[in-house]
Parts: structure tokens; sequence; C-alpha cells
């Protein structure tokens, strides 16, 4: 799944999207049976700068292919614009663990009067979830009263 992951990021494989993310929206489905799914999904957002170089967000990539396999019934909402990153931060995965909250620490704003209760947020790979907790944090300090974590890859 690592090498799959860096061939999307970094070699521009965008085709390998939507075969990785069948096997996520098989456990979603599974996982929501008996609860209520989130009423909005966002991506984790990258910064500006990062989208230039890059050309794409993966995590919005991914989070567009979920919604699209989900069925119609589920009503679960692509929300891309809630979260931003405003501070541009060094690459989690280039620092050790301890770095981590540091350096993301402050780098997203959140929407404000968001009217949802329940929000799923998804990433691509979740290390320490430093990135998640982060976000997630900040969509509590503004309203939200869940906040789940959907992800492709989880790393030790």
């Amino acid at each position: 799944m690592n090498h799959v992951i860096k061939n999307i990021k970094y070699g521009q494989h965008l085709e390998l999207i939507e075969p990785i993310t069948h096997p996520l929206v098989e456990v979603l489905m599974r996982h929501y049976l008996e609860k209520s799914w989130p009423e909005a999904i966002i991506p984790i957002p990258l910064h500006k700068k990062k989208i230039r170089v890059r050309g794409f967000n993966q995590s919005l990539l991914l989070a567009k292919v979920i919604t699209s396999l989900l069925p119609e019934d589920i009503p679960c909402l692509l929300r891309p614009g809630i979260v931003t990153k405003h501070r541009d931060t060094l690459s989690q995965q280039s620092l050790p663990a301890r770095a981590r909250h540091k350096n993301i620490k402050g780098a997203f704003t959140v929407e404000k009067n968001i009217c949802y209760k329940h929000v799923a947020i998804i990433d691509d790979v979740v290390t320490t979830a430093e990135t998640a907790n982060e976000v997630s944090k900040e969509l509590k300090r503004n309203g939200i009263q869940q906040v789940d974590i959907w992800c492709l890859a989880r790393t030790p």
C-alpha cells in the first residue's frame, strides 16, 4: 500500500486512486451499518503552495472517489472548503514523531458557522495522527460534536 500511495502522490499515478479506495468503502459500509453516517466528508487540506507543486490534493481526490462509490441513500456531502491550511509546514513524514505536533499546530483554519454536528475527515496515510488530531480539534472548537477519521493506510 505504501508503494501505491507514493506512486499516487509523487508519481502522479492518479488512476490508482479508485482501485485502492474500494476496500475502504467496503469497510466503511460495514462500520456504519448500525451507526449514523457523517453528514459531511472533509479532506485534509494541503497548503496552496504544495498544491501548486504537486498539482492536486490526494485527500480531496480520495474523498471524491469515496463519495462517488457510496450508495445514493447515504447523504454524505463532500465539503473540501470547510478546513483550509493557512500555514505552509514541513512535510510530516520528514519529521520525527516528537516534532510533528509542533510542526502542524495552528496550521489550519475552519470555516465559521458550520451547520454539521458529525463529520469525517479523510487523509491518505495516518502515522502519528497529529494532522488528523489538529484538524479534529479545530473542527470541535467550531461546533462539530463528532469527528471520524478515515484513511487508506495507517503506519505503525
